[in-house]
């Protein structure tokens, strides 16, 4: 399926001005020091997974601290890109990020372009899968292999690693 006619996935991700928006919650000590990264180097990483990964319907991508969405969403886009339809490629996308405003933000992006793409599109369906996949949570304390929080004793035996 070629999307470049309905999306231009590098315009979509472009974050030219995004640092002035969000400014304010990275200033100094205080803020958040947040980094999102550019789409140059979001394809130049995901141009290292090869195409037969990126058709496999069964192959799951996950990223550890989606922030606003820079690679999932070009996880998506790519997966769409080679044939996935756009469920599958929700399926097979975990992601985990700390802030409560990037997840929503990645979420409300993540509709954004799979609206302007995809003819059958159901946000609502969408958000239900995204809502279990792409959860504010901090990392060091995610359990990754069943995917949900650890318990208090996962999180002590961790720490004694």
């Amino acid at each position: 399926m070629n999307l470049e006619k309905k999306i231009n996935i590098e315009k979509f991700l472009d974050l030219e001005g995004y640092e002035e928006i969000r400014k304010d919650r990275r200033k100094g000590s205080g803020g958040s020091q947040e980094f999102f990264t550019p789409y140059s180097i979001v394809k130049r990483m995901c141009d290292k997974v090869s195409e037969a990964d990126w058709a496999d319907p069964t192959k799951v991508f996950c990223e550890p601290c989606f922030g606003n969405g820079q690679f999932v969403i070009y996880i998506i886009w790519n997966r769409l890109q080679h044939d996935i339809d756009w469920k599958t490629a929700l399926e097979t996308l975990y992601g985990v990020e700390l802030m409560e405003d990037n997840v929503a933000e990645c979420k409300d992006r993540i509709c954004e372009m799979l609206t302007n793409i995809c003819e059958d599109f159901n946000e609502d369906k969408a958000r239900l899968i995204m809502d279990s996949r792409l959860v504010c949570h901090d990392f060091f304390t995610w359990n990754f292999e069943e995917w949900r929080e650890m318990t208090e004793d996962e999180i002590k035996e961790s720490k004694k690693k």
